[in-house]
């Protein structure tokens, strides 16, 4: 008994730590995505998120609630609207819950087309379906393929990132607290 109570606790720490490290993957993907439309629209680097490090923990956030949605379900079509709606929602109501909390606004969409109140837009949904589409087919399947081949480094990653964006996330909070 206590042989299969070990085996479960070395499987399912590795298991977090893989997920930690698609959560901070998608969060990095959410941020060169932003930086780069950002770019486009405003010929210039304008700094996205929350965080110092390159990572939009809301991108990281969706990434692993998606994954959990379609552990099953492959279809295209389906993965995008689905997607597209969770997001979208997700994005609504995060808006609204990190203004209520530290009385900021970490995003707008005021200056496009389609938008609501600035805090949701057409394109952006569009965009995130797509981007679901991607981490469902692509990235999601590539990173397990590399946990399966190189298990302890992957491993490693994810308790690095985890450690990076908590720290960041800890060090934000404080300025500001302050």
């Amino acid at each position: 008994m206590a042989d299969s109570d070990n085996t479960k606790k070395s499987v399912s720490f590795p298991l977090i730590s893989s997920y930690a490290a698609e959560f901070a993957v998608c969060g990095f993907v959410g941020w060169v995505y932003e930086i780069t439309l950002m770019y486009i629209m405003w010929h210039q680097y304008v700094h996205r998120g929350f965080l110092h490090i390159p990572v939009l923990p809301i991108y990281g956030f969706f990434a692993l609630i998606l994954l959990l949605i379609f552990r099953k379900h492959r279809n295209t079509l389906f993965v995008f609207f689905v997607s597209m709606a969770v997001t979208t929602a997700g994005e609504l109501i995060s808006s609204y819950i990190i203004e209520a909390v530290i009385h900021k606004q970490l995003w707008t969409y005021h200056m496009w087309r389609f938008n609501f109140q600035g805090r949701i837009a057409l394109y952006s949904s569009l965009m995130f379906g797509v981007l679901s589409v991607l981490l469902v087919k692509a990235v999601h399947p590539l990173m397990r393929y590399f946990y399966k081949k190189a298990p302890k480094l992957s491993t490693a990653f994810g308790i690095i990132c985890t450690v990076m964006i908590l720290t960041d996330f800890t060090l934000t909070i404080k300025e500001i607290s302050a």
